[in-house]
């Protein structure tokens, strides 16, 4: 009965870690602390279940055809989440940080960063939370096929001013803190 127990609670456990890798990997555009978290653990985690729940009869003196059965099937729905998680993955912009500016209060950062769009060099301005796990972003300002711009910059408290090139007038918008959402936000394809 002890192992039994403990078969069961390793692959439910293994279950439970995998949908915590996928909500964890769909909210990390929005808490960007959890971009660390790689996309292919989540179906790593399954299959640890599937292989549990496969070997976990022979180890507990189970009817095996029940239990291989139930694993077959969660296998069947595994192999296209490996598939699916490859193919996400071949997607990588390659982003990298160019420049952090923090703000005066020091509670917010503008980060440039640069990143591939398929084959063109871009680039795009993040507006984050410093403080906690679940510190917050959102994007700013945008542009495919372009270089970054020379100047991010906080101009109070609520306001933010990118300069796309040195002899351009700035770009301007607020910012509500509390929210954590940008007035106008500046995006071209």
């Amino acid at each position: 009965m002890g192992r039994r127990v403990v078969w069961i609670f390793v692959a439910f456990g293994l279950f439970v870690a995998g949908l915590g890798v996928a909500v964890a990997v769909a909210k990390s555009d929005r808490y960007y602390r959890f971009d660390w978290i790689p996309a292919w653990l989540m179906p790593l985690c399954w299959t640890g279940a599937i292989v549990v729940l496969v070997l976990g009869p022979a180890v507990c003196g189970d009817r095996q055809r029940v239990w291989v059965s139930f694993a077959a099937l969660l296998g069947l729905v595994t192999i296209p989440l490996w598939v699916l998680t490859m193919f996400a993955l071949m997607w990588d912009d390659g982003s990298r940080e160019v420049k952090v500016t923090v703000s005066a209060d020091g509670r917010h950062e503008l980060v440039t960063e640069y990143f591939h769009n398929t084959i063109d060099p871009s680039c795009r301005v993040w507006l984050r939370e410093r403080d906690g796990l679940f510190a917050r972003q959102t994007l700013v300002w945008k542009r495919i096929e372009a270089n970054c711009p020379t100047s991010v910059e906080f101009w109070d408290d609520s306001t933010i001013g990118i300069t796309e090139y040195a002899k351009r007038e700035p770009f301007k918008t607020t910012f509500d803190a509390d929210r954590m959402e940008v007035a106008k936000p500046f995006t071209l394809p």
